[in-house]
């Protein structure tokens, strides 16, 4: 009788590990398609409040963070650039702190360009804070291990930051 207990307890308790588990990778897919929303339609005040308050506070405040997205977009307009798609990947790997989730978000970025498009596989890192009410997204396009942690200072080094492969270009077919 006892170790019928004891079994299901042990069941249920992993039942409860894998439920919470999918429970975190749902939060980051969801506050992803917001972000990608973002990024394709260029809202920078949702990209702001998607941006991590560290990487805000060093740009200099919101409003000087806000410039700088804005100038990172009309760049990319400039050189006939125009993100169309941005996929978040299955394979999320996440650990938690006691203040935070930190994962590792696989994404594939489609951009427009003169003559075809560009397909790029990267990564994000997302942070989830206040008990995962705020989720965070941060380019890995400039970190890595070596400064990751001037951005989040107890970053679990078990998350590997995998490297960025190279974009892809396809030609458009006239």
């Amino acid at each position: 009788m006892v170790r019928n207990s004891l079994y299901f307890l042990f069941l249920s308790a992993g039942q409860f590990t894998l439920t919470a588990e999918a429970q975190i990778i749902e939060e980051i897919k969801t506050a992803g398609q917001i972000y990608a929303y973002a990024q394709i339609h260029g809202d920078y005040e949702i990209l702001l409040d998607f941006t991590y308050p560290v990487l805000i506070e060093k740009a200099g405040g919101r409003e000087a963070m806000k410039r700088i997205l804005r100038q990172i977009q009309e760049t990319k307009i400039n050189k006939g650039q125009r993100l169309v798609k941005l996929t978040f990947g299955e394979h999320i790997q996440y650990s938690t702190n006691p203040t935070e989730v930190h994962a590792v978000v696989p994404v594939i970025s489609t951009t427009k360009v003169l003559g075809g498009t560009i397909t790029t596989e990267s990564n994000l890192v997302a942070v989830g804070t206040e008990g995962r009410d705020n989720w965070y997204f941060i380019e890995t396009t400039s970190i890595n291990e070596q400064n990751i942690s001037k951005i989040l200072p107890n970053w679990d080094f078990n998350l590997a930051l995998p490297y960025n492969k190279a974009p892809v270009y396809k030609e458009d077919l006239h």
